[in-house]
């Protein structure tokens, strides 16, 4: 989503959603400061959620059916990002589920407890679920792009480097909570170890998704070689875990 606008689709089919520019100007590609970036897309999502002008209600107030429907639908948002941002916020979930079982009297008395409850605070799913709505607005920027005559290419290219910043950071995300899970799966309730590991696969599922929205917004070649590598970390944890190895 980044070239030209999509076949058949009109400015008028594009929900209207406020400008990414205009609600968060200072967000950047600073792979250094993931956090506050992340944090910035929350505030993004909370506010075009508020858009008086929004046809959809946000992600995280939809019901599975709904937004499923929605993702189906020939329209420009929810589209491959969203996708990738539910999934990211449905592993998280599952593994955060696993985490809540292990606070049993023995895992208090073992310690076992304190690290679930480590994980559960590192694993937001809000935040993660904001991307979705992150990425309409994203979008919506880009097509704004593509026909404005009055905007500068100093603005275009802001525009593009914010849209590619949104699939990266979820990248980054499913990574960081990918080894975090792993960390954690030694101290797990042995019998719900099952649901922290999907949570890694589908925490790794939605990291790839996230990383095809990314080509497409045309990362840097260093940028792209960078996110193969998180890929690839992520993938041999799943290995592992498919292959049935104990984790570190």
């Amino acid at each position: 989503r980044r070239a030209a606008p999509p076949s058949g689709v009109s400015g008028g089919q594009s929900r209207r959603h406020n400008s990414i520019e205009e609600v968060m100007p200072e967000l950047k590609l600073e792979t250094g400061n993931t956090e506050e970036q992340w944090a910035m897309l929350s505030a993004l999502a909370h506010t075009t959620a508020a858009a008086p002008a929004a046809k959809q209600s946000p992600t995280a107030d939809q019901i599975v059916g709904e937004f499923v429907a929605a993702l189906a639908a020939k329209q420009p948002t929810p589209g491959g990002g969203a996708a990738a941002a539910v999934g990211a916020a449905v592993g998280a979930a599952a593994a955060a589920m696993a985490a809540a079982y292990t606070t049993r009297k023995k895992d208090r008395e073992s310690g076992a407890a304190a690290a679930a409850e480590a994980l559960i605070a590192t694993l937001d799913t809000a935040a993660v679920l904001a991307a979705a709505d992150a990425d309409a607005v994203a979008y919506a920027d880009l097509q704004r792009s593509w026909k404005d005559a009055d905007m500068s290419a100093e603005e275009k290219a802001a525009v593009e480097a914010r849209a590619l910043a949104v699939p990266v950071q979820l990248v980054e995300r499913c990574h960081a909570y990918v080894l975090a899970i792993q960390a954690f799966l030694p101290s797990c309730n042995p019998n719900i170890t099952s649901d922290a590991k999907v949570g890694i696969h589908q925490l790794a599922g939605a990291a790839r998704a996230a990383f095809q929205t990314a080509l497409v917004n045309s990362p840097p070649a260093a940028e792209r070689e960078r996110l193969r590598g998180l890929l690839r970390e992520m993938r041999e944890v799943e290995e592992a875990l498919l292959e049935g190895e104990a984790c570190p």
